[in-house]
């Protein structure tokens, strides 16, 4: 085992979850391209090549000699893979960001671009507001760019207002201070300054005209009091004046990825999930017996033709590597505030309906100061207890099936089995971490468990005597539900399944089909831990290539996947590809937007 420090705990979390072979829920799963493009239906598919896997009745039904070979890759995400883009420096950052936006510094303490205004506090020296806040300032307060602000601008400002008691203060910072005692006394004084401060800061910056908007009336005062403050005015200064700005979205763009990056992590703490599989195979059917004619002579010496059938179907053997896992970061509980340390204060971000409100955490009298608070609380606290959960599982199948066929007055029942041998490869990795200094167990080789079990597969697929182009079957996975040891000690049970389909060839060239779980099938996953999919799809096929169409949806997924749409094509029967790609909720990845569920294949099959 192998220990890997992380400078930065979840996002190393996420990358090094990635780096486990694969990851995945282990379901009923697919096999091949027909299936795959018809929204998973292979139970009473005749035509397909992967009988041995969905229904073995089916080596009954049609007993050509097949082969087929597929490969491919399939991902389920929530919440976690847009994780693995935030840049939680630039969170930390926050604060000084909000000072070049709004109060004009670069984080090398310059100006940037705005107006100015001097002033000079009670028995203080000079003191700039520059950048776009003291634009703002200056247009409110009548003081040309690069003037100076003195008692009797303010105190007429301030009387204009409202304040009656301004205009008996002197000291710029002394008639702030009044103001702001005012304007928390009486709101109207705070609703006519945010108006008049929104409107002025709407010809400057949205992105302030927004923010002013959203400051209660109340606290409006702080705003100004916290650029006149006596001292280089900063965004914790100001903060700590309002008690709480809201950035909202659409103002900037800057400040959009920062809502961004807010929402992800907001929404990762709710719930999380990664999954992805390879299921892979190449299979070989041989054809069962076919139909015979016999000549038969009776008393009188006439001969009559008979048409002979045993009901043998045909043998098939596959070999089918898969791999199977689920990783989730379960965030701890007591720790799931959104809070970030910024210029040796706290800044806690809420989330609201379009955008993002933050606070500076102020020290409580007689309870918990603000760096407790965040040791406490928060999602990247030194002291909080997460945990990563990812388990691994690797099967290299290695099914033998057999189908045969019963003729009834009621129609050909056809059945199969199949028994496969499985050499597995399992996996658990539970590790408990946080923001500040953690290390993760990065798995060998050596750490994996490796072993050898069976399962048994039954199959059923009925052909009614009334309707010979309609096909119902049922088939029962793995009834001796074998166990898989894990490093833990603890067992992975490869659970029972129970599948139902139906198919129906509408014409020579087109088949309907459709399949559902009967039974809910347990998952990898942490979060969606069931699965149950409903599928179908429609099947055109020509003499040299073929068109597949049709949709799925997991009735048990909690991952907004949505409904699945499902589409191949075949050419000439070695170049067949298929794909799934879900219609819910998308992710966004470095700039491109994709849906949280896809999948592809590529093979061949081939008949005779």
């Amino acid at each position: 085992m192998k220990k890997v420090a992380m400078k930065n705990a979840l996002k190393l979390t996420l990358t090094a979850s990635l780096s486990l072979s694969a990851l995945s829920a282990l379901e009923f799963g697919s096999m091949g391209q027909v299936s795959t493009s018809i929204g998973g239906a292979g139970v009473a598919l005749k035509q397909s090549a992967w009988g041995v896997y969905y229904n073995p009745a089916l080596l009954a039904a049609d007993r050509r000699s097949k082969v087929g070979y597929s490969f491919g890759a399939q991902f389920r995400e929530q919440n976690l893979l847009e994780a693995l883009t935030i840049d939680f420096d630039e969170l930390s950052r926050i604060a000084s960001t909000l000072d070049e936006k709004l109060l004009g510094k670069t984080s090398a303490g310059g100006a940037i671009a705005g107006g100015a205004i001097s002033y000079k506090p009670n028995g203080g020296s000079t003191v700039t507001v520059d950048g776009i806040l003291g634009d703002v300032l200056g247009d409110l307060l009548k003081v040309e760019n690069g003037g100076t602000l003195d008692d009797k601008k303010l105190q007429d400002f301030a009387k204009g207002l409202g304040c009656g008691t301004c205009e008996n203060k002197t000291g710029i910072d002394t008639i702030a201070k009044e103001l702001k005692e005012q304007i928390e006394k009486d709101n109207k004084i705070g609703e006519t300054l945010q108006n008049k401060l929104a409107g002025a800061a709407g010809k400057k910056s949205p992105l302030l005209a927004e923010i002013v908007k959203n400051i209660d009336p109340k606290n409006i005062g702080g705003l100004i009091s916290g650029a006149l403050n006596g001292q280089t005015p900063n965004m914790e200064e100001i903060l700590s004046q309002v008690g709480e700005i809201t950035l909202p979205r659409g103002a900037d763009s800057d400040i959009d990825k920062l809502i961004d990056s807010f929402n992800v992590l907001n929404n990762t703490l709710q719930s999380n999930d990664l999954v992805l599989s390879s299921q892979n195979g190449i299979v070989v059917q041989v054809g069962g017996r076919p139909r015979t004619k016999k000549i038969e002579a009776d008393g009188i010496g006439e001969l009559s033709v008979q048409e002979i059938d045993s009901g043998r179907g045909a043998v098939a053997v596959a070999i089918l590597p898969q791999i199977f896992a689920g990783v989730s970061a379960n965030l701890d509980p007591t720790h799931s505030k959104l809070i970030v340390e910024a210029g040796g204060k706290y800044i806690q971000a809420d989330i609201t309906g379009n955008g993002v409100g933050l606070s500076i955490l102020t020290d409580k009298t007689g309870g918990l100061t603000a760096q407790q608070q965040f040791k406490n609380s928060s999602i990247m606290s030194p002291n909080a207890k997460h945990e990563l959960n990812a388990t691994t599982l690797a099967l290299i199948e290695v099914p033998v099936g057999y189908g045969h066929t019963f003729f009834t007055r009621a129609g050909d029942v056809h059945i199969g089995g199949a028994v496969k041998f499985m050499q597995a490869f399992g996996y658990r990795l539970a590790e408990t971490l946080n923001f500040e200094n953690a290390e993760i167990s990065m798995p060998s080789t050596t750490d994996m468990i490796s072993q050898q079990t069976f399962a048994v597969d039954l199959g059923l697929l009925y052909t009614p005597f009334f309707a010979k182009k309609l096909n119902l079957g049922l088939v029962a996975k793995n009834l001796n539900a074998p166990h898989i040891k894990m490093n833990t000690g603890s067992d992975i049970i490869l659970n029972r399944q129970l599948r139902a389909g139906v198919s129906y060839e509408l014409l020579d060239f087109l088949t309907i089909a459709a399949d559902y779980d009967i039974l809910p099938n347990n998952t990898l996953s942490v979060v969606n831990k069931q699965s149950q999919m409903l599928g179908g799809g429609i099947i055109a096929d020509f003499k040299y290539v073929d068109f597949r169409l049709g949709a799925m949806k997991d009735m048990k997924s909690k991952a907004g996947e949505g409904a699945i749409l499902t589409g191949g094509v075949n050419a000439f029967g070695f170049l067949d590809i298929a794909f799934q790609y879900g219609l819910g909720e998308n992710v966004t990845l470095y700039g491109f937007n994709v849906s949280n569920y896809m999948a592809i294949k590529v093979g061949g099959q081939f008949s005779w």
